[in-house]
């Protein structure tokens, strides 16, 4: 085995009243900061919408805050946080909590993400046409329904039907009008004022409140490349049908599926239309669509949305399994070694795991499950080493009956510490590299396991055996080892003194 250290003869328990010193001024300092300024934590846990968006050029902080503040879902600006990625300068990420105060029955899943994009569709060409709406060639029946029975102004959004829902019938009749005497596309809005709709199981049904509603809530304009799927372009080219081979042609699932892949390969946002032109995407198909489609400033490249119910499970299940994982722990330690090494250890760790999270709450650093995935690892990797040197005294204990337990334990944390600095170094490399090039999402992870191996190591080597001593001395179970190792020392000087 490779050594750092031959026979390191370093008297680290001399020194316990500076590493006592240490950890509680580490302790402290969380504290304080867990007190003042709390946790950060990730939308895992608060629940609300973190979404990465990005745009075609570098976009202004300033520009998006103002777009974001004018949106009709009314967002508070003040407690939404916008965070531009370093190594893309064209990226965001967009940190938002629920938007508005209702049940989780009563929200939609993408509610959140779709009021977002909604406001940053004010830096569209479309502008403040688009902004907050959507585009009604650009949405299906069902997505039609949603919207309707968002703003519910018949008030009968929970009310049962033996056939469809009104609001649904309302949905399949414009999407039906679209697709049939406007070929797909509605270029103005107000053609859906003189669709008369019929709807069945509803007597009195206030055509003029729902054509309000749609009216406020969408527009008609050109299909964003950027912010369509690739099935929604699919679908509208096929209804569409450009070039006129109809809807079962699979030229148009192919030019779908061609500028899906331009998109992921150009970062995932199309900077002009012009450019896609492939193989599978004729100059002829191209110069059609113009009409139709369009290109926006940006696209939204990931969005996690979590309740905030949801985000309270989560929140206490982080804190349960840490919890299981230190007792499972202490059980196995206190049956393989004894139950004060088990509590040791374990103190040792749960210090390891409250200093890193201090050290959280001090820069405020987003907490999320990756960042938990992390503690729960540190938790395996600083317990594995406080093992290896509790192994190492117990091996001594038996082999140096007559030498007192503080020397024991001082030799063997020296033994094990080419080892600990070599494990523990090879692990900070790795981590360090995650941390400068693993991007955004690996990031709190890679911190918390960066902090975490360094305290973890000084934990391994300045708590868990000066605790493991202190309680042996105070129950008294070391006194006479103590005592006869002393007795050994004086007889040695006197037999010395003699010669």
């Amino acid at each position: 085995m490779v050594e750092l250290f031959r026979n390191p003869k370093v008297d680290w328990l001399s020194a316990k009243k500076f590493f006592i010193g240490v950890t509680i001024f580490l302790l402290l300092m969380g504290a304080i900061a867990v007190q003042f300024r709390g946790f950060n934590l990730g939308v895992d846990f608060t629940g609300g919408t973190l979404m990465t968006v990005r745009f075609k050029e570098q976009p202004s902080l300033d520009q998006i805050r103002s777009a974001l503040s004018l949106s009709s879902a009314k967002i508070d600006t003040t407690k939404v946080t916008l965070q531009p990625v370093t190594s893309r300068p064209n990226e965001l990420i967009i940190h938002s909590p629920q938007l508005e105060n209702k049940s989780e029955a009563e929200r939609r899943v993408d509610e959140d993400k779709r009021s977002i994009i909604g406001a940053l569709q004010r830096l569209n060409p479309a502008g403040d046409i688009a902004a907050g709406k959507v585009n009604i060639n650009a949405v299906d029946a069902a997505g039609i329904e949603q919207e309707l029975r968002q703003v519910d102004p018949l008030k009968i959004r929970d009310q049962y039907f033996a056939t469809e829902h009104p609001y649904r019938q309302v949905g399949d009749q414009i999407v039906n009008f679209r697709n049939g005497p406007n070929k797909g596309f509605i270029q103005d809005m107000s053609v859906l004022q003189t669709l008369p709709f019929d709807v069945k199981e509803l007597p009195g049904f206030d055509q003029n409140a729902v054509k309000a509603v749609i009216q406020d809530r969408f527009y008609a304009g050109k299909i964003d490349l950027n912010l369509a799927g690739r099935s929604e372009i699919e679908e509208a080219l096929g209804r569409i049908d450009p070039l006129g081979t109809g809807s079962g042609s699979d030229v148009y699932s192919k030019a779908a599926q061609a500028i899906a892949d331009y998109r992921r390969n150009s970062s995932g946002v199309i900077t002009d239309i012009s450019l896609i032109q492939t193989q599978d995407v004729s100059a002829e198909l191209l110069d059609k669509m113009k009409s139709h489609f369009t290109e926006g400033n940006f696209a939204v490249i990931s969005a996690d949305v979590v309740g905030a119910v949801v985000g309270q499970d989560l929140r206490n299940r982080a804190i349960y399994v840490t919890l299981a994982a230190l007792a499972g722990m202490l059980v196995y330690i206190a049956f393989r070694f004894e139950w004060i090494y088990g509590v040791a250890a374990v103190l040792a760790v749960f210090h390891d795991i409250m200093i890193t999270l201090g050290i959280f709450a001090v820069f405020q650093w987003e907490i999320s499950l990756t960042v938990i995935a992390a503690l729960l690892t540190l938790v395996g990797y600083s317990m594995n080493d406080t093992i290896v040197i509790f192994d190492r005294i117990r091996e001594n204990v038996r082999l140096r009956r007559r030498d007192s337990l503080a020397q024991i334990a001082n030799d063997s944390i020296n033994q094990t510490l080419s080892r600990t600095v070599i494990t523990a170094g090879l692990t900070f490399i790795s981590v360090v590299a995650i941390v400068l090039f693993g991007g955004e999402v690996l990031r709190g992870f890679a911190l918390a396991l960066t902090i975490g191996i360094i305290i973890g190591t000084y934990s391994s080597i300045a708590v868990a055996s000066p605790m493991m001593l202190w309680w042996e001395y105070v129950t008294g179970r070391n006194k006479g080892r103590g005592i006869a190792a002393e007795a050994r020392a004086r007889s040695t000087e006197r037999t010395l003194a003699k010669a």
